[in-house]
This record gives C-alpha cells, sequence and structure tokens, in this order.
C-alpha cells in the first residue's frame, strides 16, 4: 500500500521538487505512514514557515483567550500604543486572525533596517512601527487579503497580553504541555555585526544555530539537524538552522507570521491534542474557545476562506486535493510545508519540505501537493 507513496516521493526527488521531505499520515491518532526522504534523517528539524501561524500564534491566541488575557474582540488600537490611526479602533484581534484586516499581503521591511539593528529589540520596534503605518488595501472586515503583517501585529498583542516573548508563551502553552522536543524558534543573534557574507562583516554567530528551548538538555545542543533552505541573497549564504523568512530574521527569529522549526512527529502531536479539544476530551485548549476558533464547515468556499487561524480547502485547485471533507482545516508554508486535517474523520497529512533549496524560484511543489495528498487518502484512508 505505502510502496506507490514512496516511489512518488522519489520521483519528486528525481525531478527536483524538493531535495529533502518528511510525510506522516494519520487516523485517530494511529499513524499510518510517515517517513523521511531524500536528505532528511531521523529528527530533521524543518523550517515550517507560515505553519507557525496555526501551530504557534493560533494556539498561544486560544490559550490566552482561554485565560480571558484577551478576546476576539479586542481592538489593534486597545493593545499597542503605537497602532493610533483611525482603522486601528476598527481592527480587532478577529481581523488579524482571519485576514480580513485589510492590511496587505507583505511588505520587505528588512531591506530598509540597517544590518546593524537586524535582531535587536530596536530594530523589531522599527518593523512594528512600519506595520503599524502600513496603508490598507481594503477596508476592515471587507475582503480576505492573507496578510503576513497582520500576523506580525497580532504576535506583539499577544505578548502584551501574555507578559512575556512569543517563544516563551509558545513553550509555556504548547511545547511543554505536549512534551515536544523538537519544535522551537532560533532567536537572531543580537551581534551588531550579523551579516556574515562574501563581503559582508566578521563575527562568530555561536548561537545562530542553537534551538532556544526550555529543556536544559536542548538548550545548549548545536548538534541538531536542519533542512537547509536558500541560498539567500541578502545574507549572502546558504540559510541553514535559521529562520528563511526575511522580516522574522530581521524581527529577532521570532514572529507570529514566521520563525517555528518542526518535525512531523510533533506537528502529529500537536494535530492530535487539537483533535481531542476540538471534541471536548482534553483540557490542553478549551474546547468552547476550540469551536469558536474552527467552526464546523459545512461546505468547501470555492476561493480561500479563513477561520480563526486557519485556511479551509477551496471546492475547487484546493492544494489539499480532491477528498478532504467540507470540515477541515490546514495552511500551506513557504518553504514547502503543509498541514491538512480532516476535523470528520479524524484524519490529517503533514508535508514538510525544503522546496526553496537552494532557489525560491522552484514552484513545483505546487503540483505536488494535491497529487500526494490524493495519492496518500486512497491508499490509505479506506484501508485503516
Amino acid at each position: 500500500m505505502t510502496r506507490r507513496i514512496e516511489k512518488a516521493f522519489e520521483k519528486a526527488l528525481s525531478d527536483g521538487i524538493f531535495p529533502t521531505a518528511e510525510f506522516l499520515v494519520a487516523r485517530e491518532g494511529d499513524v499510518l505512514f510517515h517517513k523521511s526522504f531524500g536528505d532528511a534523517r531521523e529528527k530533521t528539524c524543518f523550517d515550517i514557515a507560515s505553519l507557525t501561524k496555526p501551530l504557534a500564534t493560533t494556539n498561544i491566541a486560544m490559550a490566552l483567550t482561554a485565560k480571558g488575557l484577551i478576546k476576539y474582540s479586542d481592538s489593534v488600537y486597545q493593545w499597542l500604543a503605537g497602532a493610533r490611526r483611525p482603522e486601528h479602533k476598527k481592527m480587532t484581534v478577529r481581523h488579524l486572525l482571519d485576514h480580513t484586516s485589510g492590511l496587505p499581503s507583505w511588505q520587505p521591511y528588512y531591506r530598509e533596517l540597517p544590518m546593524s539593528l537586524v535582531g535587536t529589540e530596536y530594530g523589531k520596534r522599527i518593523i512594528l512601527d512600519d506595520c503599524y503605518n502600513e496603508p490598507l488595501e481594503a477596508k476592515v472586515g471587507e475582503k480576505t487579503i492573507y496578510s503576513d503583517i497582520g500576523y506580525i501585529i497580532l504576535g506583539e498583542i499577544l505578548e502584551q497580553s501574555g507578559d512575556a516573548k512569543l517563544d516563551e508563551l509558545f513553550s509555556k502553552f504548547v511545547s511543554t504541555p505536549l512534551g515536544l522536543k523538537n519544535t522551537f524558534f532560533v532567536r537572531t543573534s543580537e551581534s551588531p555585526a550579523i551579516h556574515v557574507g562574501k563581503r559582508g562583516f566578521e563575527t562568530a554567530q555561536k548561537h545562530i544555530h542553537v534551538p532556544f528551548s526550555h529543556h536544559t538538555e536542548e538548550r545548549d545542543s548545536e548538534t541538531r539537524r536542519f533542512a537547509p533552505t536558500e541560498d539567500c541573497p541578502w545574507r549572502e549564504r546558504v540559510i541553514h538552522g535559521e529562520v528563511h523568512d526575511q522580516n522574522a530574521y530581521a524581527l529577532g527569529g521570532v514572529a507570529g507570521h514566521a520563525g517555528l522549526f518542526s518535525t512531523c512527529g510533533d506537528i502529529h502531536s500537536i494535530v492530535s491534542e487539537l483533535i481531542k479539544c476540538y471534541e471536548g476530551k482534553s483540557d490542553w485548549l478549551e474546547n468552547e474557545v476550540v469551536r469558536e476558533f474552527i467552526p464546523e464547515g459545512k461546505e468547501k468556499p470555492f476561493g480561500n476562506q479563513f477561520v480563526l487561524g486557519w485556511n479551509r480547502p477551496s471546492r475547487e485547485n484546493s492544494a489539499s486535493g480532491h477528498f478532504f471533507s467540507p470540515n477541515s482545516i490546514g495552511h500551506l508554508g513557504y518553504t514547502g510545508c503543509s498541514l491538512w486535517i480532516d476535523l470528520t474523520n479524524k484524519f490529517w497529512m503533514i508535508l514538510l519540505t525544503n522546496r526553496i533549496h537552494p532557489s525560491t524560484t522552484n514552484q513545483m511543489i505546487a503540483s505536488f501537493r494535491p497529487q500526494i495528498h490524493d495519492l496518500a487518502y486512497n491508499e490509505l484512508y479506506t484501508t485503516k
């Protein structure tokens, strides 16, 4: 049954779709398929890019909501002293979560930040100020525009409401209670000269490959395996063991929109527990809050539609393929990662790749995703 899946990955490697991958398929908590391909080894950590949004930022938001420290209706204006524009009074946490804030998708803030300020708290303040003053592309609440900028702002609100840095909140509310060992943010060095490149500065980035962790046995480890990403023109090196997303890197490696590293095994643990909370069978996150964030889907939308923190599989040309039910949620990551969860059938697939190594121009993952999801569904779901 699994040989066809393995052959599909072997062909993808030979076709140059990605050099490294890990794939896991599960149903009702039972792992039906889990294997690494290419250069990946056991516990190789992948930069999961925008999967940070649902797996870190959204889970933290649910935890803080359950504790009464934040509300969906809270405005950006209420929480952030630098957000003083009229639209910030209308823009709520809910708008940020479901991408209806009207904010643009992305801006290259990192390009305007002096290299001496990359990874510093002062540099972070400059980028946040740029986010607060970004002109809207639509009125608040009137249009869905997938926005990294909205999640950068949301990450700052969570830090304010939770009274801690985002990676510390992730450890407190997600990785520690779930016992995750290989899911973490990597903080950017705060050296005044962190740009190590062909024409760059001389500096020793001894901490840049060390994941931040509250587990003592992990904290000093410099032996983790990482899947490399882009040969980055800005940093003038192959990105390896540090966040690829340039804005997240400039923000210090910890941001609401990107920055998390993980493995299929750890993500499987998060999904398993999230589904239990969705069914009221776990107290990790309150069932009422989870149901508010993820209401039951009745039918697949024609285009992109977001619940709070998650995407729905569209009716046509969905990256999830053709078989996930309308009551499904998922998300994609720019580095070549994806996660789709069928809440009705308790069936999920986790795909981690580094399709941007060595270049972001490789777009072949777009056609591979739905094909592998359909193949895995046909091979594994009906045989459980």
